[in-house]
């Protein structure tokens, strides 16, 4: 080998070298870069290093209180940082409290959380036990909130948006004679009794909204004319296609006595 051939391998040999010495540093610098990337991510996952430390609570909240939803996010709070957070895991658990309906929730940079909350609207008591929306959704939630009058609704499971309607439709009739609804009452047979707040039970048996309130307009036409001033009702039966029966209640000395209407 001649020395232009020792100078050609020399020089082979040492781009060959420098082509390696570049692939190595590449790739520790790439290397360098994942592991400070994962020392970044690591310290913005941490919720040492990144707590939440705001919160801003907004929305029509007659029912929920700010402590209740603090408390409810304590411990996500503490285990989470701004940016491990899940949005969606927030708004499950606070759609759980009672009284909530409706909750969006955003972060909001550096440190906090945005939440929008709506809550339920009670319109009236179900069964006693529970409550019922203004969207005929029965829902549990402490009574002890509720500061005005609702009227309370007796019925099977399955039909509380039926009871909601029906009583829609009853109340501008009893409103414009000045006379309120306290309980709409629908048994398995899915017939209909009404009482108003002066313990008058209407008996309305079955039918739909047109025929109900067919059978309270006939009976309010004369209501005025058939109250004595001397007798309460007990209860009118307006299950008859043309009339009603009235049955007063017992006075002192006194018996219960029925007329037709």
């Amino acid at each position: 080998m001649n020395v232009k051939q020792q100078n050609i391998m020399q020089r082979l040999k040492d781009a060959d070298h420098a082509f390696w010495a570049g692939v190595m540093f590449f790739c520790f610098v790439l290397l360098g870069i994942a592991v400070l990337s994962n020392k970044m991510v690591q310290k913005l996952m941490s919720a040492q290093d990144m707590p939440l430390s705001t919160l801003q609570i907004s929305g029509t909240r007659p029912y929920s209180s700010d402590l209740e939803i603090q408390q409810a996010l304590r411990e996500l709070s503490e285990n989470e940082s701004f940016f491990s957070l899940d949005v969606k895991i927030v708004q499950q658990k606070l759609e759980q409290l009672p009284w909530i309906d409706k909750v969006a929730v955003r972060r909001q940079w550096p440190n906090g959380l945005s939440i929008h909350v709506v809550d339920q609207e009670p319109v009236a008591y179900w069964n006693d036990e529970y409550l019922l929306n203004n969207n005929g959704e029965i829902f549990l939630a402490p009574q002890d909130k509720i500061t005005v009058q609702l009227p309370r609704f007796y019925g099977p499971k399955h039909v509380p948006m039926a009871v909601l309607t029906g009583y829609r439709a009853l109340l501008p009739l009893f409103v414009d004679e000045k006379l309120q609804l306290e309980q709409v009452i629908l048994n398995k047979r899915e017939s209909w009794k009404i009482i108003l707040t002066n313990g008058s039970q209407l008996i309305l048996g079955r039918g739909n909204d047109v025929i109900r309130n067919s059978r309270v307009e006939r009976f309010l036409k004369v209501y005025k004319h058939v109250m004595p001033v001397d007798k309460q009702i007990n209860y009118v039966d307006l299950r008859y296609d043309t009339g009603f029966a009235v049955n007063w209640k017992k006075t002192a000395g006194d018996k219960a006595n029925n007329e037709q209407g």
